[in-house]
């Protein structure tokens, strides 16, 4: 009787983890697929920020790194972000999303 009762806790704390288990590992293909989603902008504003940061430098005016990272990020929002990359990232987070379930 004991043993049963036992076991049956037991039975109960490992379907409760394996729950919590498959719960966090679906958070982790989702913040996967927002990080695909998200590359694209972060990567954009990385070369905005240093090419913005090298003019300033050169320069020792902010002006020329303001205009020059907003030239950059305008550059990258038309020719890359608007275009093939950012359709493939959807795609490829909708893969992943879906491969999941």
């Amino acid at each position: 009787m004991r043993a049963a009762r036992l076991q049956s806790r037991w039975r109960k704390l490992d379907l409760l983890l394996a729950a919590a288990g498959d719960e966090i590992g679906n958070l982790f293909v989702i913040a996967l697929a927002l990080a695909i989603l998200c590359a694209p902008w972060a990567f954009g504003l990385g070369v905005s920020w240093a090419v913005a940061s090298w003019a300033t430098a050169l320069s020792h005016s902010p002006v020329p790194g303001w205009i020059l990272g907003v030239t950059v990020f305008a550059f990258f929002c038309r020719y890359v972000w608007g275009s093939r990359l950012q359709r493939a990232s959807r795609r490829a987070a909708e893969a992943l999303i879906g491969g999941s379930k």
